[in-house]
């Protein structure tokens, strides 16, 4: 890895507005005192980018792909949606469209606890900040709480149609969201209950703050929402112009509690100052028209929804933004201008960032996991291996292994180089 890391540009944005650390006491104690989405959407429009890709290939001479996987788990029938690595051992969980979720050892495939019961497609699942839960979704909003010592189930819960689901990154506190527009949180297994009202939109995605004590959320209606988890209150609120022109797809926050960033099918990725609520910029993902005619396409063929976004960790005034047309853009946070533009020749699902490198992994609908430096753009490696698109990946701690899975039916295990 190379060690000469540019300096970061001063962010007037990010300066003089952190939080103090969260009391995670605060929150039990406000929801232990409280005991009175669509994901159809995303499948679709994945799938849509799937498919055109797949037409692409079959006019195509067939080519083998190498598999550079370690490990293939196959236990799944049909589609696996999604996966999670334990923060501590080599465990991996991942689930499917056969209503199942596993846990299994990442070196040698070996199931360690069948996560059964749901009643449909497990689509959103992951381990606890401490690794001693795992918490399984599925698409009809079942959700189940698994502890990893013993295999029980030691809390469930049935909400509407889930859209996303997350952990808090402090307590065995799990916060989702619904088609309904409902956002919901429990402290796990007592299952004490609050819920954040629904604004007539559904919930597609959120993510909780660095701080702890908020959330922010993304709707259907493109708009977006901070929430206080202590009082319920909504703290900030972007919409009508200054909002998306079409449902929110992804969002991030910024390390240090200021900034949001989200993406959009409008093409678009918004930043928003989540403590004064003021809106700080667009950043347009579309490709240009030369760079169309580059690639003999029609503007108006290229799917430009922003599938993926999210601020480096190891480079904090740099924003990335990935859309389904194929390019990853990488910006400058403070003057809101592209450092690097890359076309990958596939669109991404996903993104995720190593663990202590500034570098960047996207999923692709082509079935490879790319990674990028951060601080030249440059490609470093292609893990393949899947014979259809990646829909889900994770990284272990150290950052020596991916897990991946995919409409192929299968996940995989890669060796980080």
């Amino acid at each position: 890895m190379r060690s000469n890391t540019p300096p970061n540009s001063p962010n007037p944005y990010l300066e003089g507005e952190g939080e103090d650390e969260f009391d995670i006491g605060d929150i039990e104690e406000v929801i232990e005192l409280d005991n009175d989405t669509d994901l159809q959407d995303v499948a679709e429009r994945l799938g849509a980018a799937v498919r055109e890709e797949e037409d692409e290939r079959m006019d195509e001479e067939q080519v083998d792909v190498t598999d550079m996987a370690t490990l293939v788990f196959s236990k799944h029938k049909g589609s696996v949606f999604s996966c999670s690595v334990s923060p501590i051992g080599s465990i991996a969980a991942t689930g499917g469209e056969d209503d199942m979720a596993y846990v299994w050892d990442l070196n040698t495939g070996n199931v360690l606890h069948t996560c059964t019961g749901h009643k449909d497609s497990v689509t959103c699942l992951g381990f606890s900040h401490d690794g001693s839960l795992l918490a399984t979704g599925d698409m009809s909003g079942y959700i189940q709480v698994w502890k990893i010592a013993t295999s029980a189930k030691i809390w469930e819960f049935e909400t509407g149609d889930l859209n996303w689901l997350t952990w808090h990154h402090g307590s065995h506190v799990l916060l989702a969201g619904t088609s309904e527009g409902e956002v919901w949180m429990w402290l796990v297994p007592q299952g004490n209950t609050r819920t954040f009202p629904s604004y007539g939109s559904a919930s597609q995605c959120g993510a909780l703050l660095q701080d702890g004590k908020r959330s922010a959320v993304g709707y259907e209606d493109g708009s977006l929402r901070v929430f206080d988890l202590k009082t319920g209150q909504v703290l900030q609120h972007l919409s009508d112009g200054l909002a998306h022109s079409a449902p929110v797809t992804s969002l991030a926050v910024h390390k240090d509690n200021t900034l949001l960033i989200s993406g959009s099918l409008d093409g678009t990725a918004k930043l928003f100052n989540v403590n004064n609520g003021k809106f700080v910029g667009t950043l347009d993902c579309k490709v240009t028209a030369s760079s169309a005619e580059d690639n003999n396409l029609e503007m108006e063929e290229m799917d430009h929804t922003v599938e993926a976004v999210s601020f480096c960790p190891m480079m904090p005034n740099i924003a990335v933004a990935a859309n389904l047309a194929g390019y990853v853009l990488f910006w400058d946070v403070t003057s809101q201008v592209t450092r690097h533009v890359i076309d990958q020749g596939c669109g991404s699902s996903q993104l995720i960032w190593h663990p202590s490198e500034p570098i960047l992994f996207l999923a692709g609908l082509d079935g490879s996991v790319r990674s990028y430096d951060v601080r030249s753009g440059e490609p470093l490696a292609k893990y393949t291996g899947h014979e259809n698109s990646i829909l889900s990946f994770s990284i272990n701690k150290d950052g020596s292994a991916l897990v991946t899975t995919s409409d192929d039916g299968t996940a995989r295990v890669f060796q980080v180089t």
